[in-house]
């Protein structure tokens, strides 16, 4: 079970969608809910340090305080409503930073990539990646468009050996222990390297049995053709999962994440949530 679901909460346009994904989990799992407020761009950062002249400060106070109040009020208002325990953080200083602290007394962070119709004030480039890299706990992250009436009853897991996937797999271990299906993928599986290093083809799905799961739907597939995103997202489509596991791939210089082609894909086209680990 889930103990502490933490929310990323600013004034972008996919707030609310985070909130009720976040909201929905707690619920389900008897979870607490924390929201952590950072406003984006450097709003708050520019306010809290008074980089401004008095008068333009005291317009930007205005401003972050009404948002401050205004996603504070929805986030409590919306959790009252579900029955959630939650409990609202503002959080200060650099946001990537903040919020990878505060989120290492969660069990998971519920994120969203920025949306074309969000205000220049409410970007923050490549957060959830940054996010990813330093807090050392799964990230949850939201579509921007579609709906989804349940997360985590349907998952489907991309595995290929390395450890990243490892990683998601037991992070992912409370919301797996509660789904009612598992299917595990395997894009352009190496079957030689298996055999060399004395694997049999059912090693995972026996893994998956061992700790009560459900006993997986195995599948192979090849990514000729259409890319390891792309093939994970279509198969997603077909078995109709609510929820993606995967590890987070790429590498890190000066302070940015550089994604890997895969999770680029998931994270620029997805249709239902996706729980990365690095």
């Amino acid at each position: 079970m889930l103990g502490r679901i933490a929310i990323h909460l600013s004034d972008d346009h996919d707030c609310a969608r985070r909130i009720e994904a976040g909201l929905m989990l707690a619920r389900q799992h008897g979870a607490e809910a924390v929201g952590l407020y950072a406003p984006g761009g450097n709003l708050g950062r520019m306010y809290e340090e008074n980089l401004l002249p008095p008068e333009a400060s005291q317009i930007l106070h205005q401003r972050y305080q009404a948002d401050h109040d205004r996603v504070r009020e929805l986030f409590l208002d919306r959790a009252a409503a579900v029955g959630a325990a939650a409990q609202w953080r503002a959080l200060k200083g650099q946001t990537d930073v903040a919020l990878s602290l505060h989120v290492r007394y969660c069990d998971l962070l519920v994120m969203s990539k920025s949306a074309s119709t969000d205000r220049m004030s409410s970007l923050v480039s490549n957060l959830p990646e940054a996010v990813m890299m330093a807090a050392g706990r799964p990230v949850l992250m939201i579509p921007n468009h579609g709906t989804f009436d349940s997360i985590g009853q349907r998952v489907l897991y991309c595995w290929d050996q390395r450890r990243e996937a490892a990683r998601a797999f037991a992070d992912a271990a409370p919301l797996l222990r509660q789904c009612q299906s598992l299917a595990v993928l395997e894009i352009d599986r190496d079957t030689e390297m298996l055999k060399e290093q004395g694997l049999t083809p059912d090693d995972f799905d026996h893994y998956c049995v061992s700790l009560g799961y459900p006993g997986p739907q195995h599948l192979l597939k090849d990514s000729e053709g259409y890319g390891v995103g792309n093939t994970i997202l279509n198969t997603a489509a077909d078995l109709g999962s609510d929820l993606i596991v995967m590890g987070a791939y790429g590498h890190s210089r000066m302070r940015q994440w550089i994604m890997g082609g895969a999770s680029r894909t998931l994270l620029s086209t997805m249709t239902v949530p996706v729980l990365l680990s690095n």
